[in-house]
């Protein structure tokens, strides 16, 4: 059975569950919205993926704009959000297969996956190894482009995004870097680095969405143009003047796309 806390460092509204699947630990933080009247619209619930070496924190803001529209599932996965590290590098697949093993244990039925920039990767793994079983997929600044598979371009690259993100981008990320430890942060960068998104988003049979900001300079232009192009029903959005954390600090115009991609 999973551990229940309700609002422990969570969004309000919050049910907070921690579950084992095939000996890895993943949380799911399950945000509702009471203030609002209920929608006639029957929506997807929304999953929500974190980033290398970050944790469902990131994915606050957007949460709370997306759960006026339906439910909303922030996952932190095992060894981020200080979750027990596994003893060995999990590869986007596994990272993936844990996610797809959390939604046949809860019953979440073909939601809309939503990843930011390893994440992605693992959200499109999911839907590439089981396209029934997901309604829309979102990747927010994917990772990684063909010219940028090194840990020091990828390091470069994000410190250039990061002068375009607010400080409380910066510090949630800090802290959550922090929390995962430089170990495991290394070893789930080689994983993110040897994953070829790009050859599964033609499995992908769901709509799928790529969203960079301005200045990300982790997901150049042509890699989300790319990324698009390689699924059947995919397309890009550029928002305007946000950096790689733009799910944070642009939640609201993030949140808008999502929904409007994810219309029933």
């Amino acid at each position: 059975m999973p551990l229940t806390v309700r609002g422990a460092g969570a969004p309000d509204a919050a049910d907070v569950h921690e579950h084992r699947i095939d000996g890895l630990v993943l949380r799911a933080r399950t945000l509702r919205d009471t203030t609002d009247a209920p929608s006639d619209d029957v929506r997807a619930d929304t999953v929500l993926v974190h980033g290398l070496g970050a944790s469902s924190a990131s994915f606050e803001p957007l949460a709370r704009h997306l759960a006026r529209a339906g439910t909303v599932h922030l996952l932190d996965l095992p060894g981020f959000g200080r979750l027990p590290r596994p003893r060995h590098r999990l590869e986007v697949e596994e990272l993936a297969a844990v996610v797809a093993g959390w939604l046949q244990r809860t019953g979440v039925e073909r939601p809309v996956l939503v990843g930011h920039s390893m994440g992605a990767q693992v959200v499109a793994e999911v839907a590439a190894a089981a396209p029934a079983s997901v309604s829309g997929v979102v990747l927010v600044g994917p990772t990684t482009d063909l010219e940028g598979r090194s840990a020091v371009r990828q390091m470069l690259r994000l410190a250039r995004s990061s002068v375009h993100e607010s400080t409380a981008a910066r510090a949630v990320l800090l802290r959550s870097y922090v929390e995962c430890g430089p170990r495991w942060y290394v070893s789930e960068l080689r994983a993110m680095l040897g994953h070829r998104v790009e050859e599964r988003l033609g499995e992908v049979r769901a709509p799928l969405l790529v969203v960079r900001g301005e200045h990300d300079r982790v997901t150049p232009a042509p890699w989300a143009a790319l990324l698009a192009d390689a699924a059947p029903y995919g397309r890009a959005a550029t928002v305007p003047g946000a950096g790689h954390a733009v799910m944070y600090d642009r939640a609201r115009e993030v949140a808008d796309l999502v929904l409007g991609h994810a219309v029933p």
